[in-house]
């Protein structure tokens, strides 16, 4: 078995779980939508991990210069205030440089189910749905719900976590 072989065994697993056709379909391609986000949002922590020390500097280096740009401005120094400015721009560039890395790391699973999706229904017309639809019609709606819910879900947790170590502390 090829390794692309694997992979389609692995994703085409979920629309087996039911007998009924149509709903095997939504329940597969709802659970591959979850499970995508789901590694998207694992994969976007472990880039933002791996990004945090130089994050840290570029945020501090764009908040430095822009903070000297306004002194400088105040001052009337206009060089100065340009040179500081541009520095600032590119320290923000390189910020949203770092944020698009998090940003395809999120979205790349997802991506690359919706190209399996379309391989693997080509041609089939989506149930319930108008002649025109693709796959895409019926994953992005559960994908797009699952990343808001998953990531509220971790926020949550990451603001509950310093709490439930004082009482366990505390107790």
């Amino acid at each position: 078995m090829t390794p692309f072989e694997a992979v389609d065994a692995l994703l085409i697993a979920p629309y087996r779980l039911l007998p009924h056709a149509k709903a095997a379909f939504y329940f597969g391609t709802i659970f591959l939508a979850l499970a995508s986000a789901a590694l998207g949002l694992g994969c976007k922590a472990l880039v933002a991990r791996s990004q945090r020390s130089k994050r840290e500097r570029v945020d501090g280096e764009t908040a430095r210069r822009a903070e000297l740009s306004a002194q400088a401005a105040k001052a009337g120094d206009k060089a100065a205030y340009m040179a500081q400015n541009h520095l600032a721009q590119e320290a923000y560039n390189d910020s949203m440089a770092l944020a698009a890395g998090r940003g395809a790391a999120l979205l790349w699973p997802g991506m690359l189910t919706l190209a399996w999706l379309y391989w693997r229904f080509e041609g089939v017309a989506m149930p319930y749905l108008w002649a025109s639809a693709g796959p895409a019609t019926v994953f992005l709606p559960p994908h797009i719900a699952a990343l808001i819910l998953l990531s509220r879900l971790l926020k949550k947790q990451k603001a509950a976590a310093p709490h439930e170590g004082e009482h366990a502390a505390n107790g």
